[in-house]
């Protein structure tokens, strides 16, 4: 349904940026939101009923070209090896067509907005999921991916993405896109360092995986262990290869990346020490930069990691967004299942800092915060729509995340994408 004006009511808004309200009451104008607050009783277009509207989700971390990898329990404790994983993630996408990935997208893409995603940061091969992504009501920016310890790998992959982002015909000065190209340097275990420093060439939105497993210090640090040798195994060592330093955030400091804005993914082994680096740049600084940490639960557990240091990341001013990863370590593309799974494994995280994780947090760390994560006049309307139980709790927030009501409805620029209102 598309309407120049519309009001929505619901048993509950959580405006994120604000208390919870009963009886919530949402003015729609052009598809931004006019006002908010309790309905005291005004009729409105659309009676939602025993629902929570909250912000459109935000996955700060995904990959849409991928699908589904069996879990397989080779360890002990039931977990799985995550190098035994990343040798299946290689064996599939070298088997995988062109026209298979862009199915996925597809799937995937619809999948995220059923589950009240409105914002993702999608990392693909080439800027491969770029026309669906933008063909489709979701916001945020697609990353080319770049990898390659190898010269000539590293070549063929920057001169993809950049051939890419060339092919969209974007100039600096043009407003505001809805969907944003950017960059993402794999990881340093599988990035050399030059191609990190050319990615900073065009100061575009930068990500990668970093601190994701313990083997990839140990490498850094003296060019050995189980991620040299799956690295040997598929063909893509270089011997002469030189690492950035022995820590994950020495390619943060790297001079051609100082100024960059970057997305980390996982970022479960830094040491306490090394937080500082990833702080937002201190306000009146020359540089603006914005860093944040997107912490996938569902991924992290799958593969029995360390505690994920979130706590102390957030303790230490450092944002710490949410992210689904992809299928193929996640069993969906909900971040409203990882807000859940991660509220059951730490009940001692609020309520409204969970929510604000998984929508303004990646919206920050986006740069799209000015018009979406929370829902507030001349923020753009877009909103999920979450069951709730038919029961009383003091806590409003205990009624969004200790019970299983599913996303029933996805809207988008005042436009409802999903549910059963969509045709109304």
């Amino acid at each position: 349904m598309r309407s120049d004006s519309l009001t929505l009511t619901a048993r509950y808004v959580f405006p994120v940026e604000g208390d919870p309200i009963p009886n919530g009451w949402i003015s729609v104008i052009d598809g931004a939101v006019s006002r908010v607050g309790r309905s005291n009783g005004v009729r409105p277009d659309f009676d939602l009923g025993n629902v929570a509207i909250v912000p459109g989700f935000v996955n700060a971390h995904t990959h849409l070209d991928l699908t589904p990898i069996e879990p397989v329990a080779d360890r002990a404790d039931g977990t799985e090896d995550e190098i035994a994983w990343l040798k299946r993630v290689v064996s599939m996408r070298r088997a995988t067509m062109p026209d298979q990935s862009r199915a996925a997208v597809i799937r995937n893409i619809s999948s995220s907005l059923s589950y009240g995603t409105t914002s993702i940061a999608d990392i693909t091969p080439g800027g491969l999921s770029w026309n669906d992504v933008a063909d489709s009501p979701l916001r945020g920016i697609v990353f080319a991916e770049i990898l390659g310890l190898r010269r000539m790998r590293g070549l063929e992959t920057t001169q993809h993405a950049w051939d890419w982002i060339a092919s969209l015909g974007l100039n600096e000065g043009d407003p505001p896109l809805r969907l944003r190209p950017g960059l993402s340097p794999h990881a340093p275990y599988s990035t050399a360092p030059w191609l990190f420093e050319r990615s900073g060439a065009g100061k575009l939105p930068l990500s990668t995986h970093f601190a994701e497993m313990p083997e990839e210090r140990q490498l850094l640090q003296n060019r050995s262990g189980p991620l040299r040798e799956f690295l040997e195994e598929i063909g893509a060592w270089d011997p002469e290869w030189e690492p950035a330093g022995p820590s994950p955030v020495d390619y943060l400091r790297l001079s051609a990346l100082r100024d960059s804005d970057w997305l980390i993914a996982h970022g479960t082994y830094f040491h306490p020490d090394e937080f500082w680096s990833l702080r937002p740049s201190a306000s009146g600084s020359e540089s603006d930069r914005r860093i944040a940490v997107a912490y996938c639960p569902r991924t992290h557990a799958r593969f029995g990691q360390a505690p994920h240091p979130y706590r102390a990341l957030l303790e230490r001013g450092v944002i710490v967004c949410l992210g689904t990863d992809g299928l193929a370590s996640s069993p969906t593309l909900s971040i409203l299942d990882e807000a859940r799974f991660l509220h059951r494994r730490d009940r001692s995280l609020s309520g409204k800092l969970l929510l604000t994780m998984a929508t303004l947090f990646g919206a920050w760390a986006m740069r799209i915060d000015d018009i979406v994560g929370s829902i507030a006049p001349r923020k753009r309307a877009d909103f999920a729509i979450v069951a709730l139980p038919n029961e009383e709790n003091a806590d409003p927030y205990s009624l969004l995340f200790d019970h299983e009501g599913p996303v029933v409805g996805t809207m988008s620029d005042g436009q409802f994408v999903s549910g059963p209102w969509r045709n109304s």
